[in-house]
């Protein structure tokens, strides 16, 4: 596969080093320092998604691609378009980072991103790096993160059309076409179109009969990179995208009240611009971008409309990045660099018709960071700190810390510690009727322990952690007995996780298993939609002009509440996808998305979607 674990292929003594072979193209990623560096030099779990690999899968959505990772959890609404949430070693959707080249992605209200709003004909890549970030990123970058990147490899020249079809009345069509502009230009445009009908993600017996709720969506990108010297880039992307999607807001007869039936549609549309420059040679890089992103969002019953909608968001957002290295030597590395954002919501948004307090207009974040990095190809150390200063709630500091022993030839022992926080969000803070602006971040204390190596073509890592939380966001009634959310919660994840990747033949491998005891130490209660155990399998193929995937992620047994009464059954799910090349340019592929048709719950009330079918024809040149 195209993607390596972390493997020390280096020796513990000057005579082995001298026999060290480094290979000719190394992975690599960004996302752990921002800067670019082989993935085998990170003292941190790693994994990288190529295109490649998510066109074997034949995902739908980039929650089907991030789904098959280790540690990742999903919890799901239903089908597309539905809210769904990532949860990283157990932590809650907002405790994960998730970035679009470089860029921060999550809601400013929600405080969390959407993958399934995220358009994934635009992915090039998908690099996933698990264990604290903040002194890098701030906040969020607690579980891990994710960096969902578009920006094509210098010299990519490739055009690319499908037209798809699929269960539920589902059709797509997409391109991507990136092309060399002279001899240091690089240019790609994207866009694309889906739309479905969908099934009925919350049926209600005698209330819903017959609803179907499906998704709309349309996309479209533009990014342009140019070489103004021989170490001085410019680069800049445009991006938008438009969703639109049913849910059911239907309630059976209870205590509360009669049945009733509603049905209805979220209306978002997201536009993002960022231009950057960045300098580099051989022992210093310097990468200076500013990014401005807005999203209009609306919930409406489906018997009205848009323009009748109550519930109305509009936010800003505003990013500068500085981001600085110099290597010193063969064996240190210094970095640093500064980030300022602001987060703006406009005195025009409303939630069921009412204005958000006035002092929610806006907050601004400074953050400074810095760290050093050592690496002698037998001993690897690094240390990074970072100082927030936010509008809202003041100055927070973190840092982190790691080693890395390279004890024999492939094999290597590391362990890691290191702080984090979350910033409350706006709806945490100013949601009419129950929003609390006197909340704090919430902090979090990650501990690592890792030892990863190659044996018998086999790349493998174990990893044991433990991560431990504080100040968490949760609601309870306040001393008015009005509930609204406070930092009353703790908790503490303990885990372990097994994973290798290896290929057999034609076939390539990865494969990852997991056991973890997520508890809420404030009622000693197992957190809520967090299984303890899991494993996942995902095994891709290229032989002749065939191609093709097979996938299996079990998880187990979960509760739907807090008070661990109302229990999810465990489920494991197949899938399977095939792609025949008929012609150099042309190519027919098929998929079975829950092959065995598993019925199963991530979210109470929510089944999944039953088996699917899909199939898709690709023109290339």
């Amino acid at each position: 596969m195209s993607k390596k674990l972390l493997a020390a292929a280096l020796l513990p003594t000057a005579a082995f080093a001298q026999q060290l072979t480094i290979p000719v193209n190394p992975t690599m990623v960004v996302t752990a320092t921002r800067v670019a560096q082989p993935a085998s030099s990170v003292l941190a779990p790693v994994n990288v998604i190529s295109r490649d690999e998510i066109d074997r899968l034949q995902a739908q959505t980039v929650t089907d691609v991030v789904k098959t990772l280790p540690g990742v959890e999903v919890v799901s609404n239903g089908g597309r378009g539905q809210l769904s949430s990532l949860r990283v070693r157990g932590g809650t959707s907002s405790q994960t980072l998730v970035l679009v080249d470089g860029v921060r992605s999550a809601s400013l209200t929600a405080g969390m991103t959407e993958l399934n709003n995220l358009p994934l004909n635009q992915v090039e890549r998908i690099e996933y790096i698990r264990g604290a970030r903040a002194t890098i990123y701030g906040s969020d970058a607690i579980g891990g993160v994710i960096n969902i990147i578009t920006r094509p490899d210098q010299g990519t020249n490739q055009h690319k059309f499908n037209l798809g079809a699929g269960s539920h009345k589902q059709r797509q069509a997409a391109f991507s076409s990136a092309s060399q502009v002279g001899d240091a230009g690089q240019i790609k445009v994207a866009g694309g179109f889906d739309d479905e009908t969908g099934y009925n993600v919350h049926p209600i017996v005698g209330v819903n009969d017959g609803d179907k709720h499906g998704h709309r969506g349309y996309n479209a990108m533009v990014d342009y990179q140019q070489a103004l010297a021989s170490n001085w880039d410019l680069f800049g992307t445009t991006r938008w995208f438009r969703n639109i999607a049913q849910y059911d807001r239907s309630s059976a007869a209870s205590a509360w009240g009669p049945a009733f039936h509603q049905r209805n549609e979220t209306w978002t549309e997201n536009q993002s611009y960022q231009l950057g420059s960045r300098y580099h040679d051989e022992r210093y890089l310097s990468e200076l971008r500013g990014a401005f992103s807005k999203q209009d969002a609306y919930d409406y019953p489906d018997t009205s409309g848009r323009d009748q909608s109550a519930d109305r968001l509009y936010t800003r957002q505003y990013t500068l990045n500085w981001v600085n290295s110099v290597k010193l030597d063969e064996s240190w590395t210094l970095g640093g660099g500064a980030d300022w954002q602001r987060d703006m919501l406009d005195d025009s948004s409303r939630s069921s018709g009412v204005a958000f307090p006035s002092d929610a207009d806006e907050r601004d974040n400074t953050g400074l960071y810095a760290l050093a990095q050592f690496d002698n190809q037998v001993w690897q150390a690094e240390l990074s700190g970072r100082s927030d200063d936010n509008e809202q709630f003041g100055r927070h500091n973190t840092w982190q810390t790691g080693a890395g022993w390279r004890f024999v030839e492939d094999y290597r022992l590391s362990a890691r510690y290191g702080t984090g926080f979350r910033a409350p969000s706006f709806n945490d803070l100013y949601y009419p009727g129950s929003g609390n602006p006197d909340l704090k971040p919430e902090e979090s204390k990650s501990h690592e322990l890792m030892l990863d190596g190659q044996t018998a073509g086999v790349e493998w890592r174990l990893t044991g952690y433990r991560n431990d939380f504080e100040q968490m966001i949760q609601w309870a009634p306040d001393s008015q007995g009005m509930w609204t959310p406070q930092n009353v919660g703790k908790a503490r994840i303990e885990g372990v996780e097994l994973e290798g990747e290896f290929e057999t033949g034609w076939l390539s491998h990865r494969v990852s298993a997991e056991y973890k005891d997520p508890k809420d130490k404030v009622t000693d209660k197992q957190l809520q939609l967090i299984s303890r155990k899991g494993a996942k399998w995902v095994s891709q193929a290229q032989w002749q002009q065939f191609d093709g995937s097979l996938s299996w992620i079990y998880q187990g047994e979960r509760y739907g509440d807090a008070a661990n009464t109302t229990q999810l059954g465990g489920y494991s799910v197949w899938n399977l996808a095939v792609g025949y090349q008929v012609a150099p340019s042309w190519k027919v592929s098929g998929k079975i998305s829950n092959l065995l048709d598993k019925e199963y719950q991530t979210s109470v009330g929510y089944p999944a979607d039953e088996r699917a079918y899909y199939v898709t024809v690709d023109y290339a040149l």
